[in-house]
């Protein structure tokens, strides 16, 4: 049996990125991901959370998508 889960990757390579890493917003400022929050509804695009502050994902070219995963 499967499920979706959330996980946030780098938009053009979809790499996942995970709390910890060092993203790169669009104007050249890197930082430490802290953690986020995935889509609430279709609409939206969900917030990347770093130190002190929360983005939406594309500020670091990144993206939420849903990944299947194993239920445990």
């Amino acid at each position: 049996m499967s499920n979706l889960t959330w996980v946030l990757v780098r938009e053009n390579t979809h790499e996942e990125v995970m709390v910890g890493d060092t993203i790169t917003s669009f104007r050249g400022d890197t930082a430490v991901l802290k953690g986020g929050r995935p889509p609430h509804k279709p609409a939206s695009t969900g917030r990347v959370f770093i130190e002190g502050a929360e983005y939406f994902p594309s500020v670091f070219d990144l993206k939420w998508i849903q990944k299947k995963g194993e239920v445990r």
